[in-house]
């Protein structure tokens, strides 16, 4: 008996070690840093705003890096990184 109630907990027990509740759905919030480099191979990154987002608990879910133009002439030598992070509300 003392098996089968072992079992029922840890099946009710989420990856994240929280229970789940009958209709419950986690939420998030999203949050974006860019940083813009003179090229595509060393676009500068802000490491410590970064650090700040991981200690706060945002975790990095994608990273876009693409040309942009500072003026209304396209140029292709700058680029923006951006850094897509996720938390639970």
């Amino acid at each position: 008996m003392l098996i089968i109630v072992a079992v029922a907990v840890v099946g009710s027990l989420s990856l994240s070690g929280q229970a789940q509740q009958p209709g419950f759905r986690t939420t998030w919030e999203y949050k974006v840093i860019s940083t813009y480099g003179p090229s595509e191979n060393s676009p500068p990154p802000n490491v410590p705003e970064l650090d700040r987002a991981g200690s706060e608990g945002w975790e990095l879910i994608n990273i876009h890096v693409g040309s942009f133009s500072k003026s209304l002439t396209p140029v292709s030598n700058h680029v923006r990184t951006d850094y897509y992070f996720k938390r639970a509300k």
